[in-house]
């Protein structure tokens, strides 16, 4: 698979990153990169979710589930749908 790689690199803009706790136990970490699209509030984007370590280089994007997101939504909205897209694909 050819994936093109818009704001997963460092410098550009940052991916999200989740830190999933039970009170003070880390349990998982999510990292939420943009794959293509814009910025604009209209704008559907594809994204791209990596649980666990965070991703030190591009090839480590290549490890998880990708789902679509408009970016007007907000970023609380794109955690839950990458939770979700995680959720899609382990069952």
């Amino acid at each position: 698979m050819s994936l093109s790689f818009l704001l997963l690199k460092e410098g550009d803009q940052m991916p999200i990153h989740v830190e999933i706790k039970i009170n003070e136990k880390l349990i998982n970490t999510l990292h939420i990169g943009r794959l293509e699209g814009g910025t604009g509030s209209q704008d559907v984007n594809s994204y791209l979710v990596v649980e666990g370590q965070r991703p030190t280089g591009v090839d480590d994007w290549h490890r998880g589930e990708t789902f679509s997101h408009k970016y007007g939504d907000g970023a609380e909205v794109c955690v839950m749908k990458a939770i979700e897209a995680i959720r899609r694909n382990s069952v």
